[in-house]
């Protein structure tokens, strides 16, 4: 068994793990707050109980590069000055000449690195700057920005049509425009630098503007009814089953889905852990930000590609989390290891082997965005007409579990990796079907049938056996019947 140990302010956990020669070595870990120590011991602890060997030296081995890798990252950032902190070489007259673009090249990488940017949302900073900002306000000497021209930026945005929209024929109002949080976005990130800005001498005032409104499409769900259908289509495609009937089970985004650990499947109660995610960034935000969270970065298919794809840890504690799964769903997990094994067997040393559940036949990971292109491919060629994203079946199954938890919101967030306010805000709507149920019931309340045909209904059915059975199996009728009484009972009084 692992050993919680606290020396000073560190938060130790210790254990023994055996080399791939045999040799047994202690590992020490140390993590900066009991409930991580805690955590890990409890992990630990569980492989030992079930002898898993080969992964307790595998987290042994990925806690050392990790440590390694922060240890060299801290390095290199004191070698390093931090131009968010450290003065400018140059006076701030000078800087009161520089462009917007000359500041944001010094500070936008800086500024990630110091708030721990993931690769993905500083690769999304980038292309809102270069796409939208940059074109605009590159060249503008930055103490000349003022609140004025911020708010004719937004409004030319308003009206920029969107990147990637097949126009040809099109009239112009039949072309949409820029959505509002992506021009939220473009607003931030242009005055998310303003206040450093105005300590390093580029400007003297930040422009007193306001930030622009912004309204979330909400997107689709299916109602359980819908999901089980589409999983009986889909059984001419295993592996897109496989995703599917996962990502709505265990409520998981498409990059926690194709960065699923196979080895972290536990028959025995039926679980698996959500430890890693798969995703594909620009080499650019590789070489800028530390890889501390980064556990693979995956051989390039195409060696003039400007991406990337990795294997990373979630960003947050609550996304690391146990998913029970049902009985159906591990047997498919069950059979796709299997498959998994016969690639192995027939490939030998051609096969990839990242430990990945869902992954293409030589083991190489799948990119998300191509998981997702596939499932809205798979619903167009089916003529599926309620069309949702690949995200929209981690909202149906939030919604189902909320409903047969009977919103209990603490703990579907809990098993999904979020927070209740996120789960209430996003995820607390009705599906249409759900609608139409509650129209129906406010008809047969305020719309009763006529009392002669509830009457026949009722004499028809009389019998005491049969007339229980039907108010147990009809529920409409079981409100005539209420109603008939009601009135029989005011008629006689």
């Amino acid at each position: 068994m692992a050993t919680y140990k606290v020396r000073g302010t560190s938060h130790n956990v210790i254990y023994q793990y055996r080399t791939s020669s045999g040799q047994v070595k202690q590992q020490w870990e140390s993590y900066e707050s009991e409930l991580e120590a805690i955590q890990r011991k409890a992990f630990i602890d569980y492989l030992q109980s079930k002898k898993q060997t080969d992964e307790i030296r595998k987290q042994a081995l990925e806690y050392k590069r990790s440590r390694a890798i922060e240890k060299t990252a801290s390095r290199i950032s004191h070698e390093s000055a931090d131009c968010l902190e450290a003065p400018t070489a140059v006076n701030s007259e000078e800087n009161m000449l520089r462009t917007y673009k000359e500041f944001m090249d010094k500070f936008l990488p800086a500024y990630a690195r110091k708030k721990n940017f993931s690769p993905k949302t500083y690769d999304s900073y980038i292309s809102n700057l270069n796409t939208h900002i940059l074109p605009y306000f590159g060249n503008w000497v930055m103490s000349t920005i003022t609140a004025q021209a911020i708010d004719d930026f937004i409004d030319h945005l308003r009206k920029t049509p969107c990147r990637g929209f097949k126009s040809y024929g099109k009239k112009a109002s039949e072309i949409p425009t820029l959505s509002s949080p992506t021009i939220k976005k473009c607003y931030n990130i242009l005055m998310l630098g303003f206040p450093t800005a105005k300590r390093w001498g580029y400007v003297k005032e930040i422009p007193d503007t306001t930030a622009p409104s912004e309204k979330f499409k909400k997107r689709k769900a299916w109602s359980p009814v819908a999901i089980m259908e589409a999983l009986d289509k889909i059984k001419d495609d295993p592996l897109l089953h496989l995703a599917v009937h996962i990502a709505f089970v265990c409520s998981l985004r498409a990059a926690e889905v194709v960065g699923l650990d196979a080895n972290s499947v536990n028959p025995e109660d039926n679980s698996i852990w959500i430890t890693q995610i798969v995703e594909r960034v620009s080499d650019n935000s590789l070489r800028e930000l530390p890889k501390e969270r980064i556990v693979q970065i995956f051989p390039k298919q195409n060696p003039l590609s400007k991406t990337s794809m990795i294997l990373k840890t979630p960003k947050t504690d609550d996304s690391f989390r146990k998913q029970y799964l049902t009985g159906p769903l591990l047997k498919e997990i069950m059979e796709r290891l299997k498959v998994i094994e016969q690639n192995k067997s027939a490939l030998g040393s051609e096969y990839h082997d990242y430990g990945l559940l869902i992954c293409q036949n030589d083991g190489r990971p799948i990119d998300p965005c191509n998981l997702c292109k596939s499932f809205r491919r798979w619903q167009t060629e089916h003529h599926i007409t309620d069309q949702i994203d690949f995200q929209g079946l981690r909202k149906s199954g939030q919604m189902h579990k909320v409903r047969l938890t009977q919103n209990n919101y603490q703990l579907v967030a809990e098993s999904s990796g979020q927070s209740p306010e996120v789960l209430m805000s996003n995820y607390n709507e009705a599906l249409d079907s759900e609608k139409r149920n509650l129209s129906s019931l406010v008809e047969a309340d305020l719309y009763p049938k006529p009392l002669a045909e509830s009457e026949k209904n009722i004499e028809e059915k009389f019998d005491a056996d049969l007339l229980l059975e039907k108010i147990r199996s009809d529920p409409d009728f079981s409100r005539q019947l209420m109603q008939l009484l009601l009135r029989n009972a005011e008629k006689a009084s």
